[in-house]
């Protein structure tokens, strides 16, 4: 039902509920949107999130809750959630209500970084606090969770007009991000790095060559399906795991091909002798590239880290692209934070959680008293 969020005299915003199937044909007022905003162009983008939707809310037994809002006839914001039922701690049920591209604390869906309201740029908080404002106004759900999040600070404070008493708003699962710039182009980029990156990246490439010829291959459309299971199975060397199974294979294989068709995939092979070695799984949007996944032979050549040499010919294949931005997303190496060293920029990223009810508040308060 269409309602009206007074935030100011002047800032006036209109929901509107969208069904899944309204938000399906809305691809075009959804990227107009997404370009007016400063939301991410990759997690936050229709192709991607309608994708995730479509792969795991069965599994998850998802409810869709999408907010628009609009002021007047010109829509400002877009809040794709979703409500689920969670068991924490094992023992703890709870109604979840979260932003789609992410099921918190749930190996099994792919996992989206950066996550937030879609708003035009400068409605941003308003939007925030609008969507506040009515998911506080229902009854039925006792836990809120904006999942690996930069707006966390904003989000916090669209919450601080709450009462204390009946709810709890906790900041957690810290993370950073990181970003390398590569704006000035890739010899500019290396001459920014440390004496020990800058090695690893480039400077061992005579050192591989010496030992049978490299070859570094972007992957064609037709070569998705051979390409994850070199990814799956160099993961599974390195990491005893593949890399992707079930439905998250089936979901990164059909944003692939989507991706391709638009020439936004830019996924990659290093092969030396002949051999796949180490695989690139990474997504380019206007000016950034983003690092989904990597995946090398551990025990190819010790001398060398495979995986960041090949970094370096994707760096540097981007850089020639007028890629201004590389960015390698959260998490660390197996033995090093190697992101840290090679990144110009980090971002900040945590999980913001609102309790709500008679127990849960209680619940984590007296747990986080006692952990701190």
């Amino acid at each position: 039902m269409p309602g009206t969020l007074a935030l100011t005299d002047d800032e006036a915003l209109t929901l509107r509920r969208w069904s899944v199937d309204e938000w399906l044909s809305n691809e075009a007022a959804w990227t107009a949107l997404l370009a007016r905003s400063r939301a991410d162009p990759l997690f936050l983008s229709w192709e991607w999130l309608t994708q995730w939707w479509q792969c795991f809310a069965g599994e998850l037994a998802a409810i869709p809750q999408i907010l628009a809002f609009y002021r007047g006839r010109d829509l400002v914001g877009v809040a794709p959630l979703y409500r689920r039922r969670v068991m924490r701690s094992g023992m703890l049920p709870a109604s979840s209500v979260q932003l789609m591209g992410v099921s918190w604390r749930d190996p099994g869906p792919a996992m989206s970084e950066y996550l937030d309201v879609v708003a035009a740029e400068g409605d941003a908080q308003a939007v925030r606090c609008a969507c506040a404002r009515e998911l506080l106004e229902e009854a039925t759900w006792t836990e809120w969770v904006i999942g690996f999040t930069a707006a966390g600070r904003h989000w916090r404070e669209a919450f601080a007009w709450l009462d204390p008493k009946r709810q709890y708003v906790r900041d957690l699962d810290r993370s950073a991000s990181y970003q390398a710039d590569l704006s000035q182009g890739f010899a500019a980029y290396l001459r920014s790095l440390g004496q020990s990156t800058r090695r690893s990246l480039w400077g061992l490439r005579r050192r591989l060559a010496a030992q049978a010829e490299v070859r570094f291959e972007v992957l064609t459309a037709q070569e998705i399906d051979a390409g994850f299971s070199d990814l799956n199975r160099l993961h599974q060397q390195r990491w005893k795991t593949p890399a992707f199974v079930g439905s998250r294979l089936v979901f990164h294989r059909n944003a692939a091909r989507r991706l391709a068709s638009r020439g936004e995939l830019v996924a990659s092979r290093l092969r030396v002798g002949g051999q796949v070695v180490s695989v690139l799984y990474d997504i380019r949007k206007g000016a950034s590239q983003y690092n989904i996944s990597l995946a090398f032979n551990p025990a190819f050549n010790r001398k060398v880290s495979l995986g960041l040499l090949h970094l370096g010919y994707a760096m540097e294949a981007a850089a020639e692209c007028q890629v201004a931005t590389y960015d390698l997303l959260a998490g660390r190496g197996q033995h090093s934070d190697y992101k840290r060293h090679m990144s110009q920029r980090v971002r900040e990223l945590s999980c913001v959680q609102v309790l709500r009810g008679h127990l849960l508040p209680q619940l984590y308060r007296w747990h986080d008293r006692v952990r701190s």
